[in-house]
This record gives C-alpha cells, sequence and structure tokens, in this order.
C-alpha cells in the first residue's frame, strides 16, 4: 500500500474519533483528498458559486476564499462556548460559506495506479 492512502487513513482514524471538536478541525477535514477504497476517492474543496471546482482559481480568489473561510471560524467559534456536533459544525460552516460567495464541492476521484 503507498504512503497517501495510509496517511489518510490514518488522518480519518485521528479525525474521526473525535464527536467534538473546534471549527478549524471541522474546516481541515471538510478539505482534501479522502481516499475511501483502493481505487476510489473523493476531492473536497471550496469553489466560487457558480464554478463546478477549485482547480483553475486564482492566487487572487485562493486569497479571498482563505479570508472567507477565516471570517466563518472568527463568526462561528465565537457564537456559542458550547460547541455542536462535527456533523452540525459541518453544516453551519457550509452555511456561513455560502452567505461569502463559497460553496463546497464534492469530487469523486477514481485512482488508475
Amino acid at each position: 500500500m503507498g504512503k497517501l492512502p495510509i496517511l489518510c487513513c490514518s488522518l480519518a482514524m485521528l479525525f474521526g474519533c473525535h464527536t467534538r471538536g473546534t471549527y478549524e478541525q471541522t474546516s481541515q477535514e471538510l478539505t482534501g483528498l479522502e481516499v475511501i477504497a483502493p481505487h476510489l476517492g473523493y476531492f473536497k474543496s471550496w469553489a466560487p458559486i457558480g464554478n463546478e471546482g477549485a482547480n483553475q482559481m486564482t492566487a487572487e480568489r485562493q486569497a479571498e476564499q482563505v479570508k472567507a473561510l477565516n471570517l466563518c471560524l472568527e463568526q462561528l467559534s465565537s457564537s456559542t462556548e458550547m460547541l455542536p456536533s462535527h456533523a452540525l459544525r459541518s453544516v453551519l460552516l457550509v452555511q456561513c460559506m455560502q452567505k461569502q460567495g463559497w460553496q463546497f464541492v464534492v469530487e469523486e476521484l477514481y485512482i488508475t495506479r
């Protein structure tokens, strides 16, 4: 087994065991590559509303996305002392990003190597 699937599985086990966490942890878990089988995975990212994916964003748009995400993290983290479950944090983060003009995109990948 390659290093990338092992790393992804290790991260999934590490973060997947926590039912309570921070909005920062949730935002990290919502992005990047997730391998679910030897030849199947998902790439999760934020893209401007109306665009299919984030792979063709300019550096300026990437900076705007980081700024919007940081604003959402700040707003959500300060909104309550009691953190909701991972699922609810995910929904709240997606809603906040939509208000900022960003959508959550999940692309299915077939890994051929």
